[in-house]
């Protein structure tokens, strides 16, 4: 019987990858630090299989196709940001198996067998996954160009996911890559709402996501959390719900960044 034996969710800032001016050095490698501890959480806990639930910039799709839900289901998960190319097997079995149990379960996920992907999977590949041998299953969340999913909906698809990896035989890592409060590509870019990222920190320390849950997309948007939606994913694949432990949460001019980790006993 497969299991779900981690659960985390974390930052991927582009400045966490390049230099840019006018950062904070010091609180970047304090989230920097944070990622990698959730690499040493794969150590302990030696999954099978890292599924990333993720969010594209308009580095994989554009407008002439905006899929909602997307799993990457070819051989390798490759892309390129910073002149910096990655490239790693994808379990495909599992893969499959997760495209056809939701197809099944009434999700019509689309699918791709050669998908660029960009920062949001290069962030967690470099300091979660390292050079780990660990396959992956890129799963892309539309958070940006509406219509958006709503909170539900994701949570739903992540119940579903909890699902048929009970079914499997895999022992399985899932990491929400993206939030916290930003506004990228707008005037609102350095006025983070970073005291709506303590009222979500508080409900994921206190196990009370329901209110979090139930915001809409244009609430979710007009605090700049809608990357949250790919943690949401990750919270119904949890099932059982436990406090998180919040590795670190930095406050830089732009950006609430984020990494949190729950208990792996319960993460099932």
């Amino acid at each position: 019987m497969g299991e779900i034996v981690a659960a985390m969710a974390g930052v991927h800032a582009p400045q966490l990858l390049q230099k840019f001016a006018g950062e904070d050095e010091e609180k970047l490698a304090a989230s920097r630090d944070a990622l990698l501890e959730l690499g040493r959480v794969l150590d302990e806990t030696r999954p099978d299989v890292l599924l990333v639930i993720g969010t594209d910039h308009l580095e994989t799709f554009s407008l002439d196709l905006v899929p909602t839900f997307t799993l990457v289901t070819g051989e390798r998960a490759t892309g390129e940001f910073g002149g910096e190319r990655f490239d790693h097997p994808v379990h495909r079995e599992l893969a499959t198996a997760l495209l056809e149990g939701l197809v099944e379960r009434g999700f019509d996920l689309a699918y791709s067998q050669h998908a660029e992907l960009g920062h949001a999977f290069a962030t967690p590949f470099r300091y979660v996954l390292g050079d780990r041998d660990i396959p992956v299953i890129p799963l892309l969340v539309n958070v940006y160009l509406p219509p958006l999913p709503t909170g539900r909906r994701c949570e739903a698809l992540g119940r579903a996911i909890g699902e048929v990896i009970a079914g499997r035989p895999e022992r399985v890592a899932v990491l929400a890559s993206g939030g916290m409060s930003h506004f990228p590509g707008t005037p609102r870019y350095p006025h983070p709402e970073f005291a709506f990222d303590e009222w979500i920190i508080e409900r994921i320390e206190e196990n009370d996501l329901d209110p979090v849950l139930d915001l809409t997309p244009p609430q979710l948007d007009e605090v700049g959390e809608g990357e949250m939606l790919a943690w949401f994913v990750l919270w119904g694949a949890m099932g059982k719900r436990s406090p998180g432990r919040v590795l670190s949460y930095q406050k830089v001019w732009h950006h609430g960044q984020g990494v949190v980790v729950w208990d792996p006993a319960v993460a099932s």
